[in-house]
């Protein structure tokens, strides 16, 4: 498998800093009660937690999943990944990791292209020629390409552990948009691969016991803490326990 750092000497196209659609408030993700969008301090702040949970002598990777469809994972880890590369000089790579379908490939205006499926089935050998550079030159994108024929092959892949080896001696950070943890195991088995996992849980509709049960199944020593959508409080207790 290629070394990214010859990404650089692919294509010229570059990904517009305008198609991350920051704080997107499309299909309600990431809107608070009042209406506005989580607000750029948020992700900041976001940013300042992995930063602490993060060693400075190696690249740091985090998930960002749900418990169930529609919580607005997506909408965080594109502007995750788009904060923290703004706000420092950090290498960053955002990976589109659910195989089942292409939802970051879509909100980001990417054409039908080669992908990290490709790449972990075999059909493309070469990790840099799916690296798509943005106009930023610290933040990079890893389409998924297209759905997988058998996504719970791919995440116990060996290839997939080559992937992540490739990706971590290249980047300071790398943000993963994962699929939701109860509907498929996929996010499960590859949490082990991972230094962190952020929950993102759309308040006042998502039962609690639903939130409860994604977050034991990952593993609550590996979930940095939980991103509320739609509400301006503080994590409710109920939460809280899982992080104490």
């Amino acid at each position: 498998m290629a070394d990214t750092d010859q990404y650089n000497q692919s294509s010229s196209n570059l990904v517009p800093l305008n198609n991350f659609d920051f704080q997107s408030e499309r299909n309600g993700n990431g809107r608070y009660t009042n209406g506005k969008a989580l607000v750029t301090e948020e992700y900041a702040r976001l940013h300042a937690d992995i930063e602490r949970a993060a060693s400075p002598a190696r690249c740091f990777v985090v998930g960002i999943t749900s418990a169930v469809y529609g919580e607005g994972k997506t909408t965080v880890a594109l502007n995750l990944a788009g904060t923290i590369a703004q706000n420092s000089q950090a290498r960053v790579t955002l990976v589109d990791f659910n195989m089942r379908n292409w939802d970051m490939q879509t909100r980001l205006n990417l054409s039908q292209t080669i992908g990290l499926v490709d790449v972990l089935e075999g059909a493309e050998d070469d990790l840099s020629i799916i690296i798509q550079k943005t106009e930023l030159e610290n933040l990079t994108v890893i389409p998924s390409g297209r759905a997988a024929a058998n996504p719970a092959r791919l995440v116990r892949s060996p290839r997939l552990v080559e992937v992540m080896n490739t990706l971590r001696m290249s980047n300071d950070f790398v943000v993963l948009d994962m699929a939701p943890v109860l509907p498929v195991a996929d996010t499960k088995t590859v949490a082990k691969l991972l230094d962190g996992v952020v929950m993102v849980v759309r308040a006042g509709v998502t039962p609690r016991e639903i939130v409860a049960r994604a977050i034991e199944s990952v593993g609550s020593d590996k979930v940095l803490g939980v991103v509320l959508n739609g509400v301006e409080s503080a994590m409710p207790k109920w939460l809280q326990k899982y992080f104490s």
